[in-house]
Formats: structure tokens, C-alpha cells, sequence
């Protein structure tokens, strides 16, 4: 009788603890459903304060047109859940802007009148299937005069610059036109007469082309001794041979926390100033000059010094011995990936390539005020190469031979201070970097990009204009969580597996070498016929060859066994034993009360 007591007492008190929770979530959603509280590590769900610091200086109300084809998202969940977020992200900031953002959620559903003001637009759409079925994730920011940017498509890889983008844009559209840019070159920015072919004149720069159409653009004669009034953000370009007044106004312009956008290169090959200097055809270039300034402004890029980098080197067609060609890597030639890339700034995070050209390091100043926070950096397989080598004493096959790599990191492009974007090298600047001609029979096909120099240069200058607001923005955190165990697993797994099957393969490539051996040998005796040792050594060869690649199979076996495995134990944990280790404690502490309360 007793026993049944307790066991009803039991269940009363569990029926009592639901029913409190039940009216602690009811409560809540009443009374705190304005609250939000984002207990993410990188605060995924919270808005930065340089974004809460732009929308409040808003001067006029912005509207935010967030087009989602929710019923295309049914069969991918990874998107809907990715569009879910931008829409919750959006939804954020609409509500602490106290009106100043408009959101309005549009579902375009095909052909609807929805659908026709996506495509008018500008907002991409992508095909689902091959039935003709489209899906549609973009945003239209529209500001008080008509202004307009377009964000085509928001994909999910670039989720972690969600914030910047819309930052960017909703900046974009509350200027009152377009913002005032200086640029100070001493290599060409416009088109140029070319003395070989006097009817068409050199191509202008691709980069500087884009510049000018986002900004208005002042060129700066590099012999002024002076920087013109009104400009907002400071773009040089390989600068030398500056006086000492035009040096003193680049010294008082950084002071006073003003933008700049500096290219220094230290072996500039596309100057055609360097095209003076060459002899027998061999490469020449000019060094960037900045006298003291750079020590002043907390770095240095030796002149003398170009990195290398194995990794990242580009093919090219030399001269070899005898006069023959063939294809080579040109080490100072870099086609930088993404692993170069700092992938959490907004300037380097969407990149998939940058070309350069005999590229600088940038190195920090001990002891200076100014931080510098890399952008791009080299591979560990790179060294430092002297200029002298580039020229008229080096060629890319020797420099191949004599590569050494010191297996440090080398930073080529970099964030100094608040105000300052450096890059390392100035070729990049020119077409022939990353900008293809393509025709067929003498017919010019218009040009393609091959790399995203332009889009580096431009990322760069528009967290620049953008402010420090802006330009304090970087890269969000992933909301995809990895396994890392998993992945270190892995990782471990395929060092171990591609040790064991160098060795099996060069076991293997043994064995077929002294196979074919003993047959040339044979043939070479005139015979036909192996003798009876090289049978058995043959066989036992084959046997030995075959061992190696029935291991080499488990070996791959067992490398994907123990990821599958490490896999299951984890669901295990947290779908089955953490669940129990919390229901335990809950049932341990009910009953602890209960008893607690039937001694009393």
C-alpha cells in the first residue's frame, strides 16, 4: 500500500514538473517575446555594433525587399534552413532600427507579378531541375531617392559576409552620390599609345575601368605637391620618385585616420618605365619608393627581396638548355588559391583566386603603433629570392633548380591600423594578370576574367569608403558545425594512409621493375624461356606485388571504417547517452524531493 503511495507520489510530481514548464514557456512567450538571447559562441544571431552604429545614423528609411521561393526549398533543406537565417538575420535588423529599415518578404511564385519585379530587378534566378522550375534568394535595398543595390543571390558559402554585404549596401544607398576617390599612379590608368601599333591604342587597365564607374575618380599628377581637397579615400599606386612635399601630405593624410589604398611593389615587371631599362629581351622592372614613411607607418617591404612560392607557382614556357621549350614553374609568378586567403575578412573572404607578380613581403615593425593583420599570405613551401635574379642574372628553370623553401608563412597583403589596406605588388593592377583576350580565327571574342583581381582591388577600396564602421566589420562565424573530432580523424587518417600507400607503390613499382629486368634480360640472352630461378623469382615477385595491393585496399578499407565508426559512437552520445545521463538526473532529483519531503 505504502509502495503504491510512493509510485503515485512519483508520477503526481513528474505530472507537476511538466505542467510548470508547460506554464513557464506559455508565460514567457507573452511576456518576453520581444526578448532574444543569442547564447552562440561567436554570436551568430546578434547584430555587430558598427552595423546597429550604421543603421542608426540612417537619415532616411531604407527598405529591404527579401525575395525566397520558399516552396522551391522543399527538397533542399540546407538552403531553406540557410534562407531561414538571412530572413530571421533581416527580420533582426528591422526590428532595432526603430523604422529606419523597412523589411518586406516576397515569395515569387512563378508567374506572378512577384516574379516580374525580381527579374526587372535584377535578382538572380537559379534553375532547380530540368523542368524549368526556378529558385529565387535575393535582396533588393532601395533607398529614399531612388538609389538602388541588388545582392542577385545570397549564397550559402558566403553566409559568414551576410552582414557586410548588407552593410555595404545599405551604406550604398544612403549616399547622396558618388564618393570621391584620389588615385595616384605613376604606372598608367587610362589607355595608352603603343609606338608598334599606332592604330590601336593599349587596352586601358580593366580595374581602374571598374573604379571609376562605383566612384568618382581624380587622378593626382605624382609630380603635385599636394593632394586635391574633397576626395574621401587615397588610392597609390606604385609610388616612387615622390618630393618631399607630396610625401609630407601622404604623412599628414594617414595621421589624421584618413583611407588609403597602397600598392607597393618592390619588382614592378609592368611598368612600362622598366620596358627602357631592358636589354637582349630579358625582364626588367622599378621599385616602389616611399622613403621613411613606411617605417613610420609600422611595416617594411624589402626592395631587394621577391617571395617564391612552390605552391603557388605558375607554369610558363622557358627556354631550357639547347635552346629547347618547355613548360616550368616560374616561382615568382603566384596564382594564389584560397588557402592563401584570410578567409574571416570581407575583402579576401569571397576570393577563389589572385594572380601576382614578383611579389613583396610585408613585414611588421617591432615597437609601432600601427598592427598589421594579413589578408593574403604564402605557403610554408616559399623563400625569399633576390630581384637581381629576375632580371638580366636569373632564369625561372635556375631559380626552379636552386629553390630552397624556409617553411614560413610569408604575408603579402595586410590591414595596417584602421585605415590603411597594403598589397605587395602592383602587376596585379595590370590586364595581362587577369584578364584573358579570347578569339577565334582573328575574330576577338571580348575579354574574360581568369582571376579576381578586380574584385580584391574593389572589396579593398569599398571597406575603405565605407568607413571604419564598415571597415571594422568581418567575416560572421559558420553556423555549420563540423565535426572537428571527425575531421581530425580524418585528417590523421589520410597522413597515416598516404605514408602506407607511398610505400606499397614504390614496393609495387619495384616489383614491376626487376620483373621487367629479368625479362629483358632473358631476351637480351636470346632465350625464350625463363630458367627455373627466374621463375620462382617471379612468381614470388607477383605474389609480392599482389600482397602489396590487397594492403593498400585495407588500408583504404580501414581509414573509411574508423571514420564510420568514430561517426557512430558520437550519434550514440549525443542522441542516446546524453539524453539518458539528463533524464537520470531529472528522475535522481525527483526522487531525492520526494523523499526529502516523505521523512519530513
Amino acid at each position: 500500500m505504502a509502495a503504491a503511495r510512493r509510485g503515485g507520489s512519483l508520477w503526481i510530481t513528474v505530472v507537476a514538473i511538466l505542467a510548470t514548464l508547460l506554464a513557464v514557456n506559455t508565460a514567457a512567450t507573452f511576456l518576453l517575446g520581444g526578448m532574444r538571447f543569442d547564447l552562440t559562441s561567436e554570436g551568430l544571431y546578434s547584430l555587430s555594433p558598427a552595423v546597429e552604429q550604421i543603421v542608426g545614423g540612417l537619415d532616411e528609411p531604407v527598405r529591404l525587399d527579401f525575395y525566397w521561393t520558399a516552396g522551391a526549398g522543399d527538397g533542399a533543406p540546407q538552403l531553406r534552413g540557410h534562407a531561414q537565417r538571412v530572413r530571421e538575420f533581416l527580420e533582426e535588423l528591422s526590428e532595432l532600427s526603430a523604422g529606419k529599415v523597412q523589411l518586406t518578404v516576397i515569395d515569387p511564385e512563378p508567374f506572378s507579378e512577384a516574379e516580374d519585379a525580381a527579374r526587372a530587378a535584377g535578382v538572380a534566378q537559379l534553375s532547380v531541375d530540368g523542368v524549368g522550375r526556378t529558385l529565387t534568394l535575393g535582396l533588393v535595398v532601395r533607398g529614399a531617392t531612388d538609389s538602388r543595390e541588388v545582392l542577385p543571390y545570397l549564397a550559402p558559402e558566403q553566409e559568414s559576409f551576410l552582414e557586410y554585404e548588407i552593410a555595404r549596401a545599405i551604406l550604398a544607398v544612403g549616399r547622396s552620390g558618388k564618393q570621391k576617390v584620389g588615385l595616384l599612379s605613376t604606372l598608367p590608368t587610362e589607355e595608352q599609345f603603343d609606338p608598334r601599333q599606332p592604330d590601336r591604342p593599349s587596352a586601358p587597365p580593366v580595374v581602374f575601368e571598374q573604379m571609376r564607374s562605383l566612384y568618382e575618380v581624380s587622378a593626382v599628377d605624382p609630380a603635385a605637391e599636394a593632394l586635391p581637397d574633397g576626395i574621401e579615400c587615397l588610392v597609390v599606386v606604385h609610388p616612387r620618385g615622390f618630393g618631399e612635399k607630396m610625401l609630407d601630405a601622404l604623412r599628414q593624410w594617414v595621421a589624421a585616420g584618413k583611407p588609403l589604398l597602397l600598392f607597393f611593389d618592390p619588382w614592378c615587371e609592368t611598368d612600362p618605365a622598366a620596358a627602357a631599362g631592358s636589354f637582349g629581351g630579358e625582364r626588367s622592372a622599378t621599385s616602389s619608393d616611399l622613403g621613411p614613411l613606411p617605417m613610420e607607418w609600422g611595416f617594411t617591404i624589402p626592395t631587394d627581396m621577391a617571395v617564391g612560392d612552390l605552391k603557388y607557382a605558375t607554369r610558363v614556357r622557358a627556354q631550357g638548355p639547347g635552346g629547347t621549350q618547355r613548360v616550368i614553374d616560374y616561382v615568382v609568378w603566384l596564382g594564389l588559391s584560397r588557402e592563401a586567403f584570410v578567409s574571416g575578412d570581407p575583402i579576401t573572404g569571397p576570393l577563389s583566386q589572385v594572380n601576382m607578380m614578383s611579389v613583396g613581403q610585408i613585414k611588421s615593425v617591432e615597437l609601432a603603433g600601427d598592427k598589421v593583420s594579413p589578408l593574403i599570405e604564402s605557403s610554408t613551401d616559399s623563400q625569399l629570392i633576390q630581384t637581381l635574379k629576375l632580371g638580366y642574372f636569373g632564369q625561372p628553370d635556375q631559380l626552379a633548380r636552386d629553390f630552397k623553401a624556409d617553411g614560413v608563412r610569408k604575408t603579402l597583403a595586410a590591414r595596417v591600423g584602421t585605415n590603411m589596406v597594403l598589397i605587395a605588388d602592383a602587376d596585379l593592377l595590370s590586364n595581362q594578370t587577369w584578364i584573358v583576350q579570347e578569339s577565334v580565327g582573328g575574330i576577338s571574342l571580348g575579354a574574360r576574367v581568369a582571376a579576381d583581381n578586380g574584385a580584391l582591388v574593389l572589396n579593398a577600396l569599398e571597406s575603405l569608403v565605407g568607413g571604419r564602421q564598415l571597415s571594422s566589420l568581418r567575416g560572421r562565424g559558420q553556423y555549420r558545425r563540423p565535426f572537428d573530432r571527425i575531421e581530425a580523424l580524418r585528417k590523421e587518417a589520410d597522413a597515416r594512409y598516404l605514408r602506407r600507400s607511398k610505400e606499397l607503390e614504390d614496393q609495387i613499382k619495384r616489383s614491376e621493375q626487376k620483373i621487367a629486368q629479368l625479362q629483358r634480360s632473358d631476351v637480351a640472352q636470346g632465350g625464350l624461356i625463363l630458367s627455373p630461378e627466374q621463375e620462382q623469382e617471379l612468381v614470388r615477385l607477383n605474389l609480392e606485388m599482389g600482397e602489396a595491393r590487397k594492403e593498400l585496399r585495407q588500408v583504404q578499407h580501414q581509414l573509411r571504417e574508423e571514420i564510420e565508426a568514430t561517426g557512430r559512437r558520437l550519434m550514440l552520445l549525443n542522441v542516446v547517452a546524453w539524453p539518458l545521463v539528463v533524464a537520470a538526473l531529472a528522475l535522481g532529483w525527483t526522487s531525492w524531493r520526494w523523499r526529502r519531503r516523505s521523512t519530513a
